[in-house]
């Protein structure tokens, strides 16, 4: 298992402690049974994995652009080209929403927002967290409004999205995208 965690723009190793922070993140998220087109990574030996990377966003009006940028640095990274624009939208949207919506109410311990990544072989996992745990709601589009379309946004241009409630309190908003340009191994 791979992960990575960012303090600024270095990358380094993911320690026991923050693995295990991910994947019961990962495991609250996407339950067993719940449909996702999970195909780990497949590394030299035959091993397989799942990557991830993590960015906390502070509470200012530069955090959805500095998500976007992580985004764009992580995708590439992994050779995902083909999806950066439409993830980099919707973590953007992510963001917006968990700083603007999900830190209005004051919590006795702070809670950040973070930002996860999850790479399989062919998908992207693109998950924010937030202290509150008020749902998200997907307004109809009103055209008139300044705002109110974040989620109408994520939907269009992600394969799915959806949102959990988190132990002991917050909730995970994701949204998922499938590389389709990534070609598989022939069959010999």
């Amino acid at each position: 298992m791979t992960g990575f965690r960012t303090d600024g723009a270095s990358l380094v190793e993911a320690d026991g402690d923050a693995w295990e922070r991910w994947s019961d993140l990962a495991d609250q998220a996407f339950p067993i049974g719940r449909a996702w087109p999970w195909e780990a990574v497949e590394r030299d030996g035959g091993q397989r994995e799942l990557e991830v990377a993590a960015h906390e966003c502070h509470r200012d009006i530069t955090a959805a652009r500095a998500a976007r940028h992580f985004t764009t640095g992580m995708l590439r990274t992994w050779a995902m080209p083909d999806i950066v624009d439409d993830a980099s939208l919707a973590v953007s949207e992510l963001v917006a929403n968990a700083v603007g919506h999900g830190l209005r109410r004051p919590t006795s311990e702070p809670h950040p927002v973070r930002l996860y990544l999850f790479r399989s072989r062919h998908s992207v996992v693109c998950m924010v967290t937030d202290p509150s745990n008020d749902p998200p709601i997907l307004r109809a589009p009103d055209h008139v409004a300044e705002n109110g379309r974040g989620l109408q946004l994520i939907a269009s241009v992600s394969h799915r999205w959806g949102w959990t409630p988190l132990r002991p309190l917050g909730k995970a908003v994701w949204a998922g995208f499938i590389d389709r340009t990534i070609r598989r191994p022939s069959c010999r």
